[in-house]
C-alpha cells in the first residue's frame, strides 16, 4: 500500500461518474425529481448527479455546489458532454444548485415511483385500500437510498465479502449553535440547521471529549474472511442520524439494504441496545454477530439449569474454575505478546464451554447446547459424573465435580432465544478466535480516518448545506467518490485489473507507476 498509484485521468473519472449516475437507483431518483411541467432543465439531473460524483473523485476540499462548478469549469466542452452536460452550456451556480435541490426534494418526498391510479380509502376505517395488481408504486427510505447509491459505486465484478463492519462518526453542522428555540410545530432546534441535534464524542489525539451539534454517520464496510487476502477499503452502506440516537435502527436499515451477507462486526456503541432491538432482529436475519462487550455485560450469571452459568455472554459448566471466571481483558496499550498471553487465559475456558448441539429451532425460538462431557460426543473434560469421560487421556482437564452432585458437564440444555440474547455471540469474548474475527472491525475505522483526516477532511465546513437529507446525500456522494478512487488505487498498486475497468471495457492502463519521493525540507537559519 506504500506504493503510490497513478491518479485516475479525467476520462476515467467521467466514465465512472456517469456509470453511477445512470445506475438503476440513480435513474429512478432522477426520474422522480424531474418535473412534468414547465420548460426542460438546461442541465439534466443525471448530469448534475454525475458532476457531483466527478467532483468527489478529485479529493475535494469542500463538497459544495460552488466547488462542483469550479471542477466542471476546468473540463473541456467534449468532456462536459460526456458527463451529460451540453457542450455550449455555461456552468452557473444557480443551474447546478437547482438540479441538486430537485434531487433533494425527491429524497425528502420518499417516493421513487408514484401510483398509476387514484387512491381509495375505506369509508368506515379511513384506511387506504391496497393497490391493484401491477401498480408500480415504489417507496424508499433515506437509509436505503444512500446505501443503494453507494452500492452502485461497486460494479458487479467486485466480489462482495461475507462480513460487514459498522461504526459511527460525528458530522458537525457548519451552522453556529444558539439558545434552544421552539418552532411553530413545537419542535426544539439549536441552530439554523433545524435537523441538527447535540451529540457526544470521545477524546482522540486531536481533540478532547466534548459535545457537538450535528449528526452521526453510520458507515458500513466489507471485511474479508479470517485469514484470507486483504481487500480494498470501500464503503458499503450509510445511515445518518441527528445527534447520537437510534443507532440500532440505523444499523438494521443498513443491513436490510445491503446484499446478503453472513457476519457483522460491531462495537459497544451498538451492542448495548436491548436484545429485542438489535440482537434478536440480527438473529432472525441469520447473521452471526462478533461484538465487543461493555463492562456491564462482563459478569457471571446463573445459567438456565442447575450446574450451568453465563460468563461474558457464553454458557459454561459450573465446573469452570473460579480463577477462570473473572479475567482482565487486554488493553490497547499492551504489546502483541502481552495481549496473546492474556488471551491464553480466556482460551483456557474453552474445555468447559457449552457448544450448539443442533440447528436453532425457528418454530419454538430455542437452541440446544451440549455440555463438555456429554456421552457419545468427543469429550472436552473428564468429569466424575460421566464415567465414560474418565476413561479419556489425562491430557484433558479433570473437573472438581463431586460424584452424585448435579453438574452441567454431561447435560444438554435448551436455551430460549430471549435469554441473555443481547450478550451472546458465536465466539467466546476475548478468545483468540474472537480476536481474529473482531480485529477486522478496524477496517471501518480506517475508512472513517481516510475520509476525515487522510484523503479528505470531512469535518466542520466540508458540508455547507443544512438539513438531514442534504447532509446524508452529500455524505453518500463523498463515499461514492472514495469507492471509485480506492478501487482504482488498490488494484493499480498490485497490478490487477480494476473492476470498473473490466465493467466499462476500458483499455489497460499501462502508465508506469509514480515513484515515491521525499521532499527535502527547507533548513532553518540560526540568527546571529
Amino acid at each position: 500500500d506504500a506504493t503510490p498509484a497513478n491518479p485516475m485521468t479525467d476520462e476515467q473519472r467521467i466514465a465512472r461518474a456517469v456509470a453511477v449516475a445512470t445506475s438503476e437507483i440513480a435513474v429512478k431518483l432522477c426520474a422522480a425529481a424531474e418535473r412534468r411541467t414547465g420548460r426542460p432543465r438546461l442541465i439534466p439531473l443525471a448530469g448534475v448527479l454525475a458532476a457531483y460524483i466527478f467532483h468527489a473523485t478529485g479529493e475535494p476540499h469542500t463538497m459544495t455546489t460552488s466547488a462542483v462548478c469550479r471542477s466542471i469549469k476546468k473540463l473541456k466542452p467534449k468532456q462536459r458532454a460526456a458527463l451529460g452536460i451540453p457542450k455550449r452550456m455555461q456552468i452557473r451556480y444557480k443551474r447546478m444548485h437547482s438540479g441538486w435541490r430537485a434531487i433533494k426534494r425527491a429524497v425528502e418526498h420518499g417516493v421513487l415511483v408514484d401510483h398509476d391510479h387514484d387512491l381509495d380509502a375505506d369509508s368506515a376505517t379511513g384506511e387506504v385500500l391496497p393497490c391493484p395488481e401491477g401498480c408500480p408504486f415504489e417507496q424508499v427510505g433515506l437509509d436505503e437510498l444512500t446505501t443503494m447509491l453507494i452500492q452502485a459505486s461497486l460494479p458487479p465484478e467486485f466480489e462482495r465479502p461475507p462480513a460487514v463492519a459498522i461504526d459511527g462518526t460525528d458530522i458537525e453542522s457548519h451552522t453556529r449553535p444558539h439558545k434552544k428555540r421552539i418552532d411553530a410545530e413545537g419542535r426544539a432546534f439549536w441552530s439554523a440547521d433545524r435537523d441538527a441535534r447535540w451529540g457526544h464524542r470521545t477524546a482522540t489525539d486531536r481533540r478532547p471529549t466534548e459535545h457537538f451539534l450535528g449528526y452521526e454517520a453510520h458507515l458500513a464496510t466489507y471485511a474479508p474472511r479470517v485469514g484470507s487476502e486483504p481487500i480494498p477499503q470501500v464503503a458499503a452502506g450509510l445511515a445518518i442520524r441527528p445527534g447520537i440516537r437510534d443507532r440500532a435502527r440505523a444499523c438494521l436499515n443498513i443491513v436490510d439494504a445491503l446484499p446478503r451477507f453472513e457476519d457483522i462486526l460491531l462495537d459497544r456503541g451498538y451492542t448495548t441496545a436491548k436484545g429485542s432491538q438489535l440482537a434478536g432482529p440480527l438473529r432472525d436475519r441469520e447473521i452471526t454477530v462478533t461484538m465487543d462487550l461493555h463492562k456491564t455485560q462482563r459478569v457471571v450469571r446463573p445459567g438456565p439449569e442447575v450446574g450451568t452459568l453465563w460468563v461474558d455472554g457464553s454458557l459454561y459448566s459450573s465446573a469452570l474454575p473460579e480463577t477462570h471466571r473473572t479475567l482482565e481483558a487486554p488493553t490497547a496499550g499492551m504489546s502483541p505478546a502481552e495481549k496473546s498471553r492474556r488471551r491464553e487465559t480466556f482460551d483456557a475456558r474453552e474445555p468447559y464451554r457449552f457448544v450448539p448441539h443442533a440447528k436453532r429451532d425457528t418454530t419454538r425460538g430455542t437452541q440446544r447446547f451440549r455440555g463438555p462431557a456429554v456421552d457419545g460426543r468427543p469429550f472436552k473434560v473428564r468429569c466424575p459424573n460421566t464415567p465414560a469421560s474418565m476413561r479419556m487421556p489425562h491430557t484433558l482437564p479433570t473437573t472438581t465435580c463431586v460424584p452424585g452432585n448435579p453438574c452441567g458437564c454431561g447435560r444438554t440444555v435448551t436455551v430460549h432465544d430471549s435469554e441473555l440474547e443481547r450478550d451472546r455471540q458465536h465466539h467466546p469474548w476475548q478468545s483468540t478466535r474472537w480476536a481474529l474475527s473482531f480485529n477486522r472491525r478496524t477496517l471501518v475505522e480506517g475508512l472513517i480516518g481516510a475520509n476525515r483526516y487522510q484523503r479528505l477532511s470531512v469535518n466542520r465546513g466540508f458540508f455547507r448545506q443544512a438539513g438531514l437529507v442534504a447532509t446524508a446525500m452529500l455524505m453518500a456522494v463523498t463515499l461514492i467518490g472514495h469507492n471509485l478512487v480506492s478501487l482504482h488505487a488498490w488494484h493499480t498498486r498490485r497490478g490487477r485489473p480494476e473492476p470498473w475497468q473490466v465493467h466499462l471495457g476500458e483499455p489497460i492502463d499501462d502508465r508506469p507507476l509514480d515513484k515515491a519521493t521525499r521532499t527535502r525540507g527547507r533548513g532553518r537559519h540560526r540568527s546571529d
